[in-house]
């Protein structure tokens, strides 16, 4: 198999595993939406924010090392996943017992201190299972853990809406969740072991220290993103009441849920990433190019459908009672745009060996995401957060790209945006024409594909032919 076809299988697998368990999991955060009202959905999201936020630290950038490490030497993998394993459960039970105790010091009710508990496992769990997604990753072969990804999510969306529809409340759902990692954990445990590869039968503490420190980087960098992505609902719990949560969670999920595109993309291409460079063939910078190309055709027009649909949106997914989460929908659009666009360009810098910016630039957003949700909060309530999310994924996706630029050389920034903005701007059209109604949204996806289709044969014929022989090929 060639590398194009490599990358074009790994992405299609991961992409359609996704999909499948986002959908799912939509489903599940939607009738969640409904049965609970805004208060217990607000809730339980609040319980996994602080699960995610006190615990995502302990992955300390383990992953995406272990990722590229294995790419370049696949000896290294048995090692690195028993010094990952070890450092992940010294630092994650460590989150675990932080996030119990801020929801017991923050005098949140007991039923809340049990699903932060529930969930913050779930989430170590998922953290043990990334290290085996990642060495799988580092093989070229992204098949089981798509698999193990459907699973988890269609089983938590499934067995989910069926405890919610019994009368089950957060507590439930929350023990639905372990359960449901725990066996997507195991499957992914099993199969990388049916290919050989295994953990090594004794743990050393000092290895899984020197594997810590190798990565700190990466880690603060995860730490910090994940504060970023979670410290705005922590703050509009503390500033306002789980109805305000509610709202900014419904709308936050319709953020989410595409976003396993970037994610799908980008693990498709790091081993490639991390091979490449300036003079190889191809070299980083037509890899760098591909990768944001891609990005910005599937991430760009959800992004224009947020700010310029959302009312049909929330209106279709949620119903009308989610009315008051539109305003916060269609200011979260320009996140949904420029997430994929940071995301992307942030692995590009890892697989590089350039990560040491990489903390420094989440923690200025960061500081300024904090300082802006204290002032815009109080005032705008989940309004100002979603505001203050987007400006934020502005500002890291522009502080990124100057430093990709710096790795890969100038890009073609014309081949990059013209098609995608062309389409966007098809749905613009489409919308001041039709208005936001239900018909246009529907509509939509085909204007813009049609557009992006017909400018690209027209400016950029080759990358047309040679997306289209890949997708052939695989």
């Amino acid at each position: 198999m060639t590398g194009a076809r490599t990358i074009a299988r790994n992405a299609l697998v991961v992409s359609a595993a996704q999909v499948l368990g986002k959908l799912a999991s939509l489903g599940f955060y939607v009738v969640m939406a409904r049965v609970l009202g805004e208060h217990g959905f607000g809730a339980y999201t609040f319980a996994l924010s602080l699960a995610q936020l006190m615990t995502t630290f302990a992955g300390f950038g383990i992953d995406e090392w272990t990722g590229r490490t294995v790419a370049r030497d696949p000896s290294t993998a048995s090692r690195l996943i028993t010094d990952g394993l070890l450092a992940k459960t010294v630092f994650g039970v460590s989150g675990c017992v932080a996030a119990v105790l801020f929801a017991v010091v923050g005098g949140y009710p007991g039923e809340v201190q049990a699903t932060v508990a529930l969930l913050a496992l779930g989430t170590l769990v998922e953290l043990y299972m990334n290290t085996f997604n990642a060495t799988f990753q580092g093989l070229d072969d992204q098949r089981w853990p798509a698999a193990a990804a459907m699973l988890e999510r269609a089983s938590i969306g499934i067995f989910g809406i069926i405890a919610l529809l019994a009368g089950a409340g957060i507590v439930v759902v929350a023990a639905i969740y372990l359960a449901c990692a725990l066996a997507a954990a195991a499957l992914v445990a099993v199969r990388l072991a049916a290919v050989g590869v295994r953990p090594e039968p004794s743990a050393s503490a000092a290895r899984s220290l020197a594997l810590v420190k190798m990565t700190f980087t990466i880690g603060l960098t995860v730490l910090l993103n994940t504060a970023l992505f979670r410290v705005d609902t922590v703050l509009l719990s503390m500033l306002k009441d789980n109805a305000a949560v509610g709202f900014y969670g419904a709308a936050y999920r319709l953020l989410e849920s595409p976003l396993l595109v970037a994610y799908a993309l980008t693990g498709a291409l790091l081993p490639s990433l991390s091979r490449a460079s300036r003079t190889s063939s191809p070299s980083i910078g037509e890899f760098a190019t591909t990768g944001l190309k891609l990005t910005l055709c599937l991430m760009a027009p959800l992004g224009t459908a947020y700010a310029l649909l959302a009312e049909p949106l929330v209106d279709l997914v949620y119903g009308s009672d989610y009315g008051p989460a539109i305003p916060a929908v269609r200011l979260l659009g320009g996140a949904a745009a420029l997430y994929g666009v940071g995301y992307f360009a942030s692995f590009v810098l890892i697989a590089q060996g350039r990560q040491r910016i990489l903390p420094v630039v989440v923690a200025v957003v960061l500081v300024f995401n904090v300082i802006a949700n204290l002032i815009l909060i109080p005032s705008l309530s989940f309004r100002g957060a979603a505001l203050v999310t987007s400006l934020s994924e502005l500002l890291l996706a522009v502080a990124f790209m100057v430093y990709v630029v710096r790795v890969t050389g100038r890009l073609p920034a014309g081949r990059i945006v013209t098609g995608p903005l062309a389409g966007c701007l098809a749905i613009a059209l489409l919308t001041l024409a039709m208005g936001p109604t239900l018909a246009a949204l529907l509509i939509a996806p085909v204007v813009y594909v049609a557009v992006l289709v017909a400018v690209e044969r027209w400016r950029y014929p080759e990358d047309v032919r040679r997306v289209w022989a890949t997708l052939r090929r695989s």
